[in-house]
């Protein structure tokens, strides 16, 4: 996965995280999108970092 794709797929879990707040307000689905949204985003950093930021 290149740097440039692992951004974006931060930004839109980001950008779906924010709207779903909004739209959802403090129903139980957006625990359930924060959760979900949380974890890729905290995975795809992961992956980042094991990886590095070198690779092509």
């Amino acid at each position: 996965m290149s740097n440039s794709t692992r951004w974006t797929l931060v930004a839109i879990l980001i950008a779906v995280n924010v709207i779903s707040n909004v739209v959802l307000g403090d129903a139980w689905l957006a625990i359930v999108v924060s959760s979900v949204t949380g974890v890729g985003v905290v995975a795809v950093v992961l992956d980042y970092l094991l990886r590095g930021r070198s690779e092509n």
